[in-house]
């Protein structure tokens, strides 16, 4: 019997308080639109029969358990990151606090162990509670100083049927997953599954939840490893009135899919849906995919197999389910309907909370007639769910719930038009049946509970309840988790009125028939428990045992229970509360407790009843198994909450228990755990220390093996537990019955102490132990040894565990003892030296003895020692393998091919271990562990980064072996750690301390990140970064006085400032930009002009510096494009757009009021400024939705609307207006707000660019009558938004070739005006949309789509393009315009005044880089003067720009081909000056055609160098762009220009300047600034052709300058290619309102454009952005390219190689394109900075510039500088590095302090190391150092010590050949000089000690005796340095007064001793002969 491990708690549930504090759901008011049907909804849930009420309160407790490494890993991590968050972090205050940390730091995530036994703490419960309506989830510790309970609660509107915890597998995304499975201990999702009675809500820790409406009644639910099945109540499984089946069991795999009908496939393979309602689900697991069920018809349990159902299946059951539908039934499944609430439940914290579903009320009751919520609003949100609505199914559920069907009606429904039908997705394949054969019927029931049970020698059952007749049944299974599942045809049974199963004790707490508590491990049982409450009395044991195997009788008896401790104090005072459990309510049936208080008094009480006090001691149930946890429940309804001893206490004796697993047969181990669990915790047990601990495994083996003791009773006592029957409860002392009543100390208390106190050695003299064979374990005892010695060599590579061999040694030494292995003897006497003193024999073991035992073999070679096979590993010696045991010594083995893989390579990783494994043993019923395998064409360095990651090592575990085994591991790893694996996983990038590597390894994951919400994280800089970080909190208040609310106040980042730190450019920029000011008007009154005429020439300059004004928004949306990350709640501010000025001397207010102006000169401007406002909204902006945009919208004035709609147009380019639901689409559109439409349309149409959605073609057919049918009613559509629907085809088909769309595009190219005016106003620009549109349609394609070659479309174009006699209309609206316009007369030929724009750019985005030469020549400019005649010059621009798209391949940057674009023939006709010169016959030259032409042909080939070089900074393109714009700007005033005129000079100086921004976009060019900030200061009367347009463009450069605040440039591909040329279309307006050939809105397309390649470093240690040198490798290049310094913008991705940091003051990184290139791509993607790390010693670029002051850093950190004086000064260096200024400011700082000699070479050392490891960039290395250092120092050596010499010496020798450039040399042998030094002095003061040893076997007793213990010591470490053997002496004739130095080594060579061993030897007897000729002894010693 066993006593429970602490006293029993009476157990309440902690949400029971929580709940009956709760208020409840709140009363919700009547619909008023559906008083009839809610109050049939409030009669439907009226029961009106008895007896029938539902449970008001259930809850369920599951465990979340840690380890001990987890509790100090995460202490660790959560230290360094309050130290970080102090450093770094806004509200250093608050970064103490929990809630301020990472979750994966507060709650471990629940983990599952390969070993079935071990050492854990069951330190966490999670408890959901329900009462009626009320969820509480309650997350609490264990009582002790920070108990914590975290507490949330949750209200549903009807009352709760179904609680459950949930797996997260199952709430989580397929991202999410990834990474979770990239990342464990981050995946710290928990969530809840509640159903009521109409919804099923899932809860998540985080704040999400889910809402899914239920069509069905639910009778039960059930988790599965694939998520939920969803059992229907059988009742309403059939029609009324029919006897039509329906689908009863449902699966649904995540909270936003659809439940879906499960399939079942019979024993006999029938498949259907599951529709019996015969069938019960008893039984699932969230970690299983078996099922069991009952069958109600036969009595019978089966068991299925839950998996994804197959193609076969789905079309089986479906046309299974249409013949039933033919047949005039209806089959199918119930559809379900999800909507996602994202943030409804408030953030989780301490306290109460209520998280409320938003639709509740009369809507939430729609699903009672078949009408979900969601479904309810699908037709207007345009959701995609598949609805229910208008299925048989859904019609068939409508009048389920009303209960009453009809024929008729049943008719109705059947000729529905069915909807396509729900698919399954899971099926329940049956593999087993119960066999009942020879059970009676009556004795047939339905389980009651399940659950699966792995005991503890690996076997699984399947365990289920059967009450009625007290029966538990095991079926066993075979190869659960695999494939291979096997169940076992016969169960076995136990009886048991109730039973749990602990899952991670591997036992099964079983209730017997008699009330008693007994506790399995599968079908054998290990002990009854005792609790403190008696139970009734026994029964007979001839009950207990039947069904119990034989076993049990080999097992120590059970003793019997003590009687008659009833007559004692009443046992349920001796129950105690739990301190923090709330008080339990008081209830009549549970007021006993309270009643029986009397008890306690002194005054003799009236007897109670014995039927009273029977009721106290009834168990009646078990429930709420957690870890070694459960609740026993009992007759009355007391509940305690018991906990159950675990099998031990301490590591050690874990891993013996899993060595004894790893040996032993499953009947052997079972006996020793039986023993073994009974003798650890009996009753009145207390908690044991180690050495106790130790002393009782030790004993109860012994016992086991056979030796057991044969003195006195007394001594038996002393090494075992006490006999149980000599001590009754009641007699037990008080203060071990943990009764804390107050009472004093007795005497009892000191004599049970005495009698019960464990002996710390029981291997006394007096102490003989006799051998019994018969024992259980007495065969095994060979393999027991051998493998605790293997364990104990195990032990001795962590030095966490070295404190337990000492335990060990001594066991094991006596065990070698007793056996007469000598080899071993030594082997332990070796480490631990006082073991010689014991050299008697405790056991009886004879040769007899020996033949018995099974394994002998294994004890007949030397004793393995895994140091020394480390030296042999080393030195590449041929020895014997080290054995192996799987699970046993996985460390030894790990170690040797880690050594081996280092030294040798991979090919002899095998040679030096072999695998051990003993027959039948009980690991062979656990799963193999998979084999580990690594490349063998990679690097060494990588090869062991390979192994390190099979082996599942990390760098805390590498820090914990040996200091050589350590220093030999992290010097193969620094390889690696100089050039490391790409594309690899963190963990490989943690063991090579790389940890900016481990950080881009997350890159994949950025969306997540940046998810998550971090109030309090540690502050890290980004690209968006304020130049001045945030300061505790405080940066907000300190910038709000500054703010100009200009819309650029984000502007001010660190990143600007990194890559502009030498100017004020930025600042400048925003000073050009800002639009929210008054302008100031500089002009002085001229003498003779009245103040009304200053006035008015005072508004005529305003009016003219408003056009500029006007301009700057398109500026600034470029300059602040996808700067902010709008926060939910908050209004986005729009910048104020100012149109008034200022009188700088006189602060006087200027407006326009005497002069006359256009009244709506502001609309398109103000469009602009919203569409600037909006463009600042980032894409990663998560928050975006329908309500945030509604919520946005303005609600007074016009300008406001005006701005909306740009505000929506930029929310498309962003691709926000995706989640718009057409609902708000509708409210915006059914206004007819022209503004609004146009940017709506081109919005959402941009959102939507190349999907060809039909939702948005309908959308915008609506607003061209091209696209609708000819008799549709005519809309006054306006023009402008006729415009924008056609270029919002264009975008939606782009690059779609659609034969339809291209065709309708096509003819309105060519669009006549109508009879009345039809299209006749801005015509230009129709056509020229249409001509982009069918551009954007047939981008790239040419002629290659065949279903387009019918329409002719390049002749067509080039008709419109030339010229010819008009063509018949066709299409839809052909009729329309048959007649000819009355008032627009063109004549019968075509208008290329409209037509040419369009034609001409469609030809070329058609063509685009297609070469096509006959469309090339089309395009040539003419060479003759004739031809030149026939063309408008504006059009050679279109033309030049057409033919450049063309032959793209062409296009070259130089003045060369720039040059050769206009004709040579009209180059000779440039200069009209020379007019006087020419011939007669050239008299007629038209010069200013020729002018023209040639400005318009070189703006054209300069935008085609613009596009093809855009954001390149080419220099060449500069040079050339730069040469044209100078020579433009000379123009003016040159007869040249004269010719050409003002207005065409400065149109294409404009086009240039567009195309020079283009290939600097996003640079900051400071000399391309220079020339924008002379063009726009052209304002004013004097300058009339300087229009709107010209100031549009030029402020469109400047943002292009700085486009996205320096962190965007322009992409390459032909997407982006055709928006810009929709968007810098070289046509710009007159004046502000002028759309007559190019629609305004169409200037912001360049958004489709933009592409982010910043490559942005930031120190990984410091958060912060900082400066570094990059290169690149172009493909097919063989020579990087240095780019500027980083921050910069990369070139075009898809033209690199290679991009890497070549910083010399940083670690290199590389992105290859093969390998972690899409890392670099989601980086650049989402503007993420790219961590880099520091290399020690040396500064940042912004601390030393010019690197002068870490000069004295860089010299220390020379590979050839070897210091052996440094001053400590020189280390102050470095005191940015984490750990060096600690270190001086504790060990090194002596200042003020006198030192002895001693403590300054102590000083001096420590100080060398320490350099060392700095100056390298070595600090991990610090503490090999420092524990070598350690090692080589102590006053008192041990064997490690030596060891650890040995292998560093070993290793340093092996690899002298080779250069160690990663570790100190020199340092390191300096140390193992002390060491050799202080041994040979040892040897020399110990010879005679030592020659004692050489020449004996053993040392005699005298010797032993007569040395101290230090100086035994001190001989063993030199036996152990020189490998002396005993009796190595004899035979050697050492009798000469002088020794033969020659002869010694010539016998010494032949025993084939080491050069090593022989100069010990050597040594020694030197100092046996006392001789002084030093000399000559070194000269033998340089002979051998």
């Amino acid at each position: 019997m066993i006593a429970v491990a602490e006293p029993p708690l009476e157990f309440v549930p902690r949400g029971r308080q929580a709940a009956d504090e709760h208020p409840g759901p709140s009363d919700q008011p009547l619909p008023k639109h559906l008083p009839t049907e809610h109050l049939l909804l409030r009669l439907q849930n009226v029961n009106i029969s008895a007896g029938t009420e539902d449970a008001q309160e259930f809850w369920h407790v599951r465990e979340v358990y840690d380890d001990y490494e987890g509790i100090h890993e995460r202490a660790q991590r959560r230290q360094q990151l309050i130290e970080q968050t102090k450093k770094c972090g806004p509200k250093a205050a608050a970064a103490t606090k929990l809630t301020s940390l990472p979750q994966q730091l507060l709650s471990p995530p629940l983990q599952t162990r390969d070993e079935p036994i071990c050492d854990y703490i069951v330190n966490n419960e999670e408890e959901l509670y329900v009462h009626k309506n009320t969820v509480v989830w309650t997350q609490g510790l264990d009582d002790g100083e920070d108990s914590v309970y975290k507490r949330m609660c949750f209200t549903c509107d009807t009352p709760v049927k179904f609680a459950c915890f949930l797996n997260r597998r199952f709430v989580r995304g397929r991202i999410a997953q990834l990474r979770a499975a990239t990342q464990p201990h981050d995946d710290r999702l928990t969530a809840i599954c509640v159903v009521d009675q109409s919804a099923l809500h899932v809860y998540c820790d985080d704040g999400e939840d889910y809402l899914a409406n239920m069509d069905f009644p639910v009778s039960q639910i059930w988790q599965t490893v694939h998520g939920l099945l969803l059992e229907k109540d059988s009742d309403n499984a059939l029609v009324a009135h029919l006897t039509i089946p329906m689908p009863r069991l449902f699966s649904m795999s995540h909270p936003l899919h659809e439940a879906c009908p499960v399939v079942l496939k019979s024993a006999t393979n029938i498949t259907s849906y599951l529709t019996e309602p015969e069938y019960n689900v008893v039984f699932t697991t969230e970690d299983s995919d078996l099922v069991l069920l009952y069958d109600c018809k036969f009595f019978k349990h089966f068991v299925s197999r839950l998996r994804k159902v197959t193609p076969e299946e789905v079309n089986y059951v479906s046309q299974q389910e249409l013949s039933q539908t033919l047949r005039g039934s209806v089959a199918g499944a119930q559809s379900f309907s999800s909507t996602k609430h994202v943030g409804v439940t408030a953030k989780l914290n301490a306290t109460s909370f209520l998280g409320r579903n938003t639709t509740s009320g009369g809507l939430g009751n729609f699903s009672k007639f078949g009408l979900s919520q969601s479904q309810s609003f699908s037709g207007v949100l345009g959701q995609s769910n598949r609805a229910s609505l208008g299925t048989p199914l859904s019609q068939l559920q409508s009048s389920i719930s009303q209960q009453s069907v009809s024929i008729k009606d049943m008719r109705k429904m059947t000729h529905v038009k069915p909807a396509k039908p729900i698919e399954p997705e899971m099926c329940l394949e049956h593999i087993w049946t119960e066999n009942t054969y020879g059970t009676q019927r009556e004795l047939c029931e339905k389980a009651t509970r399940a659950f699966i049970h792995t005991d503890l020698v690996g076997q699984t059952y399947l365990c289920y309840l059967l009450p009625r007749s007290c029966r538990l049944q095991l079926v066993l299974l075979t190869g659960y988790g695999t494939p291979e599942l096997q169940l076992s045809t016969l169960a076995s049974t136990l009886p048991a009125k109730d039973a749990v199963g602990l899952t991670r004790m591997h036992m099964i707490v079983v209730l017997d028939p008699g009330g008693n508590l007994i506790l399995y491990t599968g079908t054998v049982l290990i002990s009854k428990v005792h609790i403190t409450p008696l139970l009734s009395t026994t029964v007979p044991s001839s009950l207990i045992a039947t069904n119990i195997p034989l076993l049990n009788q080999l097992a120590t008896p059970t003793p019997p229970t003590i009687k008659g401790s009833m007559s004692g104090s009443p046992s349920f005072v001796e129950v105690r509360r739990s301190s923090l459990l709330p008080t339990k309510s008081a209830t009549a049936e549970l007021n006993s407790f309270d009643d029986e208080l009397h008890m306690l008094s002194p005054i003799q009480p009236q007897p109670i009843s014995y039927t009273h006090r029977q009721a106290h001691n009834v168990c009646k149930a078990l429930r709420d198994p957690a870890g070694n946890r459960l609740t026993v429940v009992y007759a009355t309804g007391r509940m305690l909450r018991i906990t159950l001893p675990l099998l031990n206490d301490t590591r050690l004796i874990t891993r013996c228990i899993s060595t004894l697993r790893q040996l032993l047969k499953t009947t052997q181990f079972l006996h020793f755990i039986i023993r073994w669990y009974s003798a650890r915790n009996p009753p009145g047990s207390r908690d044991y220390s180690i050495e106790q601990e130790w002393q009782l495994f030790r004993s109860t083996l012994l016992a086991l093996m056979g030796c057991t003791a044969a003195s006195a009773e007394q001594d038996a006592v002393r090494c075992a537990t006490p006999p149980l029957q000599t001590l009754a409860p009641q007699d037990e002392p008080k203060k071990r019955r943990k009764c804390y009543d107050g009472e004093a100390d007795t005497d009892d208390d000191w004599e049970f102490m005495l009698q019960t106190t464990l002996a710390p050695y029981c291997n006394d003299a007096s102490i003989v132990y006799s051998v019994d064979i018969s024992a259980p374990l007495f065969q095994m005892l060979p393999a027991i040894f051998y493998g605790f010695h293997l364990l104990y060599e195990d032990l001795k590579l962590d030095a966490v565990v070295h404190s337990a061999l000492p335990h060990l040694a001594t066991f094991l030494h006596q065990l070698a003892v007793d056996m007469q292995l000598n080899s071993y003897i030594f082997h332990y006497v070796l480490d631990f030296p006082e073991l010689t003193h014991k050299t008697s024999k405790l056991s009886m073991l004879t040769s007899d003895h020996g033949t018995l035992m099974l394994h002998q073999e294994l004890l007949r070679v030397p004793a393995p020692s895994i140091y020394a096979q480390l030296e042999h590993v080393i030195h590449g010696r041929e020895v014997l393998s080290y054995s192996y045991v799987e699970g046993l010594n996985e460390r030894s083995r790990n170690v040797l091919q880690l050594v081996s893989l280092i030294i040798h390579g991979h090919t002899k990783i095998k040679q030096w271990w072999k695998l051990l494994e003993l027959p039948e043993a009980v690991q062979a019923n656990f799963a193999k562990r998979p084999k580990r395998s690594i490349s063998a064409d990679i690097p060494r360095c990588h090869q062991l980064l390979e192994m390190l990651l099979c082996m599942e090592l990390t760098r805390q575990d590498i820090e914990r072996l040996p200091a050589a085994v350590h220093l030999i591991i992290a010097e193969g790893l620094e390889q690696a750690r100089l050039f490391p694996p790409m594309g690899c996983s963190t963990a490989t990038y943690e063991l090579i301390l790389r940890p900016e590597l481990a950080a881009h390894a997350q890159l994949p994951f950025i969306e997540a990140s940046l998810a998550e919400v971090h109030p309090d994280r540690v502050y890290k800089e980004d690209s968006l970064s304020p130049r001045c970080p945030p300061n505790n909190g405080e940066f907000i208040a300190e910038q709000e006085p500054e703010l100009r609310n200009d819309g650029m106040d984000n502007i001010d980042t660190k990143l600007l400032r990194l890559r502009f730190p030498d100017d004020m450019r930025v600042e400048e920029v925003r000073r050009l930009l800002n639009s929210s000011e008054p302008v100031p008007i500089e002009m002085v009154q001229s003498p003779g002009t009245t103040d009304h005429e200053f006035i008015e020439e005072q508004e005529r300059q305003l009016f003219a510096m408003c056009s500029r004004t006007m301009t700057l928004p398109l500026g600034r949306g470029m300059f602040t494009l996808r700067t902010l990350v709008p926060k939910p709640s908050e209004n986005m501010t729009m910048p104020k757009l100012c149109l008034v000025g200022r009188e700088p001397v006189k602060g006087t207010t200027i407006e326009m009021q005497q002069i006359e102006f256009p009244s709506n000169m502001h609309m398109w401007p103000s469009f602009h400024n919203g569409v600037a406002t909006g463009l600042k909204i980032s894409p990663q902006a998560l928050d975006i939705d329908s309500t945030w945009i509604v919520y946005n919208k303005p609600k007074t004035q016009a300008n406001n609307a005006l701005e909306h709609a740009g505000f929506l147009m930029a929310l498309g380019l962003n691709g926000h207006l995706k989640t718009l639901s057409f609902m708000s689409v509708y409210e915006y559109l059914v206004k007819c707000d022209e503004m609004t439409s146009v940017g709506l349309l081109l919005g959402i149409s941009a959102a939507h660019r190349g999907t060809t959605d039909t939702k948005i073609t309908k959308l915008l057919s609506v607003h061209l009558e091209a696209l609708l049918p000819a008799t549709a009613m005519e809309l006054d559509i306006p023009q402008s938004t006729q415009v924008a629907a056609l270029m919002g085809i264009g975008l939606l088909y782009q690059g779609s070739a659609k034969r339809h769309i291209a065709e309708v595009l096509l003819q309105e190219i060519g669009r006549p005006p109508g009879p009345e005016m039809e299209n006749s106003v801005e015509r230009e620009s129709y056509a020229m949309t249409a001509g982009l549109a069918l551009g954007l349609v047939t981008l790239g394609q040419g002629e290659s789509p065949a279903g387009l070659r019918d329409l002719q479309l390049p002749d067509t174009l080039h008709y419109y393009m030339v010229g010819g006699v008009k063509r018949p209309i066709m299409g839809s609206q052909k009729e329309k315009y048959r007649l000819a316009s009355f008032q627009v007369r063109e004549g019968d030929s075509v208008n290329i005044d409209v037509t040419a724009p369009g034609a001409t750019l469609a030809l070329g985005l058609m063509f685009f880089d297609s070469g096509n030469a006959a469309i090339a020549e089309w395009m040539e400019p003419p060479n003759s003067r004739y031809l030149l005649d026939m063309v408008r010059p504006d059009f050679l621009l279109l033309r030049t720009i057409a033919r450049g798209l063309v032959l793209w391949s062409e296009v070259r940057p130089d003045s060369q081909w720039f040059t050769a674009q206009f004709p040579a023939n009209l180059r000779s006709h440039l200069h009209p000056q020379t007019r006087h010169n020419e011939d007669e016959e050239e008299g007629d030259v038209d010069y200013e055609a020729v002018t023209q032409a040639y400005c318009n042909i070189v703006a054209g080939a300069a935008f085609c160098i613009g596009l093809k070089y855009a954001g390149t900074e080419n220099s060449v393109a500069f040079t050339t762009l730069r040469g044209v714009i100078k020579e433009f700007l000379g123009l003016p005033g040159s007869s040249l220009g004269d010719c050409a005129g003002r207005t065409t000079v400065e149109c294409c100086l404009m086009v240039v300047l567009i195309s020079i921004s283009l290939v600097f976009a996003g640079s900051g060019n400071c000399e391309i600034l220079r020339i924008i900030r002379y063009l726009r200061s052209r304002v004013g009367p004097q300058y009339p052709h300087i229009t709107y347009g010209s100031h549009m463009a030029i402020h469109m450069s400047l943002g292009l300058l700085f486009l996205g605040a320096g962190r965007f440039t322009i992409a390459k591909t032909p997407e982006s290619i055709a928006a810009l040329v929709c968007a810098f279309f070289p046509k710009f307006p007159i004046h502000s309102n002028d759309n007559r050939y190019h629609l305004q809105a169409f200037r912001h397309l360049y958004v489709l454009a933009v592409e982010p390649r910043l490559f942005l470093p930031r120190d990984i240690d410091t958060h912060q952005l900082c400066l570094c040198n990059i290169s690149v490798l172009e493909i097919g290049a063989t020579e990087f390219r240095r780019l500027p310094i980083a921050p910069c913008i990369l070139p075009e991705l898809r033209t690199l190689e290679q991009v890497i940091v070549d910083d010399e003051n940083y670690w290199p990184v590389c992105f290859e394109r093969t390998r972690n290139w899409h890392q670099l791509e989601k980086a650049l993607e989402h503007c993420a900075p790219i961590d880099i790390k520091k290399r020690t010693g040396c500064l940042s670029h912004l601390e030393d510039p010019d690197r002068l002051k870490s000069m004295l850093a860089q010299t220390l950190t020379m590979e050839q500088s070897i210091c052996w004086q440094i001053d400590a000064n020189d280390l102050s260096q470095f005191v940015n590095e984490r750990l060096v200024k600690p270190f001086l400011s504790r060990f090194l700082d002596t200042k003020g302090t006198d030192l002895t000699y001693t403590e300054l070479s102590k000083r001096h050392q420590l100080t060398l190391l320490f350099y060392n490891a700095v100056v390298k960039d070595r600090m991990h290395l610090l503490v090999v150092y420092l524990t070598l250092y350690d090692h080589v120092t102590k006053e008192m050596y041990t064997n490690n010590d030596v060891w650890q010499v040995k292998l560093i010496d070993a290793y340093l020798c092996q690899k002298q050949q080779q250069q160690h450039e990663l570790i100190s040399v020199e340092l390191i042998q300096m140390l193992l000089e002390i060491f050799k030094l202080q041994l040979e002095a040892s040897a020399r003061e110990l010879c005679l000690p030592l020659r004692e040893f050489l020449s004996r076997k053993s040392l005699e007793p005298s010797y032993v005796s007569g040395l101290s213990s230090h100086d035994l010591q001190r001989v063993f470490c030199v036996v152990n340095f020189y490998d002396f053997m005993p009796d190595l002496l004899n035979g050697i004739d050492l009798s000469n007064d002088s020794i033969n130095y020659m002869r010694l080594m010539y016998e010494f060579r032949q025993l084939n001793l080491s050069a090593h061993t022989i100069y010990g030897l050597l040594k020694v007897l030197q100092a046996l002969t006392n001789c002084t000729s030093v000399a000559s002894f070194e000269d033998l010693a340089e002979e051998l």
